[in-house]
């Protein structure tokens, strides 16, 4: 039997989390479930039960007199967000490309050009820049590397759609590279692409940041 309640709980926690993640509720903003449950078509129920899952995944936070918010970004968990994925990513993709099969491997050539596709709006582009390393990570065949590789990307979507709503959109360039290397280079190529791409990225967030503080200034 269907668990009704469950499905729709999860339907919830779907819709919410794509909302979060797309920048639609934006970082620091209230959410109630009363205006959730009509604009979703369901009851708060399991409104309720998406926002609990998603404050354990520390998306929104629940403060005291205030109610539920979308978690602001923190630019200084975001700065230890790319120190994670140095960390983690280069080792994921060298062991991805050990353990994968060459039908795996192949699909990853679909994610990569979904990721700079220009006929895709930028968000979904950077979330196929997500789902493109969070499967990377997967190919490892290391469940926790992987999921700690989805968390701080989620992390990392969110941040680049936020900036692209400043005006300031990342343009991804080195994907075909790296599904390249991955496939056919030696662990050293397969190391020192994925830490560029990555470097490139921080460098990114660094001049969003000086930028965004510029026009605070002004």
């Amino acid at each position: 039997m269907v668990n009704k309640a469950g499905s729709m709980a999860d339907r919830a926690y779907e819709a919410l989390k794509r909302d979060i993640l797309r920048c639609r509720f934006r970082p620091g903003s209230l959410i109630l479930d009363t205006a959730l449950a009509e604009e979703y078509g369901m009851s708060r129920t399991p409104i309720r039960e998406a926002i609990n899952v998603l404050r354990r995944e520390g998306l929104v936070v629940v403060i005291p007199r205030r109610g539920t918010l979308v978690k602001a970004i923190d630019f200084g968990e975001l700065q230890d967000t790319y120190r994670m994925r140095a960390l983690l990513e280069p080792e994921a993709a060298v062991l991805a490309s050990h353990r994968a099969t060459a039908e795996e491997l192949e699909s990853l050539e679909a994610l990569s050009a979904a990721s700079t596709n220009p006929d895709f709006d930028r968000q979904t582009r950077n979330e196929m820049n997500r789902i493109l390393h969070v499967q990377i990570a997967e190919l490892s065949r290391i469940p926790v590397l992987a999921q700690t590789v989805k968390t701080l990307h989620e992390e990392i979507e969110r941040f680049l759609n936020y900036q692209g709503m400043q005006g300031q959109p990342y343009k991804a360039t080195n994907h075909g590279k790296l599904v390249e290397v991955i496939k056919n280079g030696s662990e050293d190529e397969i190391r020192d692409t994925v830490s560029s791409g990555i470097e490139r990225s921080r460098k990114h967030m660094l001049v969003g940041l000086m930028d965004g503080h510029q026009e605070k200034g002004k």
